[in-house]
């Protein structure tokens, strides 16, 4: 975008945002959700100990008092809103959601964990009142530019902070392996970690290039800086490769034909130049080497092979939902006696794959519901491309951000769970698509 028109956007957004909008209720609810969206945020991080515990510590009586406030808080902003008619016609094809999330509450009655379950289940009900309220809020464009702006912040904040944790104790950041492998707790998981640091360098690229808002150009250099250390240092191949697939998508398709043959002499003068530097080529294999161990993380060919030991998880998985393939074993409780013995050790793991996950724990029964949601949710999505050309936009942001969501799920129970930092921006994305796509139906 031009520098005029940046101008021109960015006026047009101030005029239009009155003293009126922000007395309104819409901009009472924005200001929710604004706020959910930070305390939500500090659900991902731990007290870093060296070894696990089960004692509560100062942050867990946080994180309880944020997810209380997020369901009775959301249910209450949400309740007064309920003679809107926007209010009626965002929760329409929210409703395969609700319905999943009521048959994952139903499921504590079976589960052999039942505290698992619910603690599970109000999660997942913080995160759909947050994505009801985003949707509600987004049905105003300015709006939903606002509040991809925060998730950005939000995001950078998150990435910051394990930054800074890092520089202070690299144990007590997370960042460190060792310290989980050992049984011990970070600040973040590296795995956290990763997928924030993996969305925060592909959302200012989508805003900038994809969205053309005039203020993601400023976010793109500290993005770049601060989340791809992160990423690095979390050592997370999939979420680095996700965010290599999706940017680089961004990149091709929204580049001129000049800037491409620009990269493509780029890359043959780089290929020159390694020539002419390391005609033998030793720079470059003690390169390859850092590089080797990056990816292996010290790993055997069979472990990587068995997708670093997900094998053996996702065999006991099947086996364990073999057991009860209708209803499964209740929401977030992966087997019939409620610990699975893998990797020499006995515990309540989750699938590390969100299809997987889904069917042993909510069964053949939840699994549907879910998948209906998800694809009504895409076809609704897909009225986007017919749209003005800010909700054209919304529908691509939409259709990269699956892409990486469909990537990461393949290893990870992506932003179902415990709330973090992917799951904000998931049911972000969410209320938008929904808050948009309404608009234009109604039209």
């Amino acid at each position: 975008m031009s520098q005029p028109a940046a101008r021109a956007e960015l006026l047009q957004e101030r005029l239009t945002t009155n003293s009126s909008e922000r007395d309104s209720p819409a901009s009472k609810l924005e200001w929710f959700v604004r706020a959910l969206m930070w305390m939500l945020s500090l659900m991902v991080f731990t007290m870093p100990t060296a070894q696990h515990t089960d004692q509560w510590q100062l942050l867990d009586v946080i994180k309880i008092g944020v997810l209380a406030f997020a369901c009775f808080g959301g249910a209450i902003a949400l309740m007064s809103r309920w003679s809107d008619p926007i209010f009626r016609a965002v929760l329409d094809p929210l409703t395969p959601f609700y319905l999943f999330l009521g048959w994952a509450l139903i499921s504590t009655s079976w589960s052999p964990l039942p505290g698992v379950t619910i603690a599970q289940s109000g999660s997942l009900v913080a995160m759909l009142f947050f994505a009801t309220a985003v949707a509600i809020v987004a049905t105003n464009s300015i709006c939903a530019k606002r509040i991809l702006l925060q998730l950005n912040w939000v995001l950078l904040v998150s990435s910051t902070i394990v930054l800074f944790a890092y520089v202070i104790d690299p144990e007590m950041s997370g960042l460190d392996r060792d310290r989980i492998h050992a049984g011990g707790d970070g600040l973040i998981h590296p795995t956290a970690s990763g997928a924030t640091a993996s969305l925060g360098l592909m959302l200012p690229v989508l805003c900038h290039q994809v969205g053309r808002f005039s203020w993601a150009w400023r976010l793109i250099l500290p993005s770049v800086m601060v989340h791809g250390l992160v990423l690095v240092l979390s050592n997370s191949r999939t979420a680095l490769v996700m965010a290599a697939v999706t940017i680089g998508l961004v990149l091709f398709r929204y580049c001129t034909n000049r800037q491409r043959a620009l990269a493509l002499i780029a890359s043959a003068a780089l290929a020159l130049g390694v020539l002419v530097i390391d005609p033998g080529f030793e720079l470059t294999a003690s390169t390859a080497d850092v590089g080797a161990q990056f990816v292996t993380r010290g790993q055997s060919s069979e472990q990587l092979m068995g997708v670093s030991g997900r094998g053996e998880l996702w065999s006991a998985v099947w086996n364990e939902f073999e057991k009860s393939m209708l209803v499964g074993h209740g929401y977030f409780v992966s087997s019939e006696a409620g610990t699975l013995h893998v990797w020499d050790q006995t515990h309540n793991y989750t699938a590390h794959n969100l299809a997987l996950q889904i069917l042993v724990s909510t069964g053949a029964i939840g699994f549907m519901i879910f998948s209906f949601a998800l694809v009504q949710l895409f076809g609704l999505s897909m009225t986007l491309r017919h749209g003005s050309e800010f909700q054209q936009r919304i529908f691509v942001m939409v259709v990269v951000t699956a892409i990486w969501f469909a990537g990461w799920s393949q290893l990870g129970d992506s932003f179902l769970g415990p709330i973090r930092p992917e799951s904000i921006l998931f049911f972000c994305f969410v209320g938008i698509a929904v808050g948009q796509s309404t608009i234009l139906t109604k039209q």
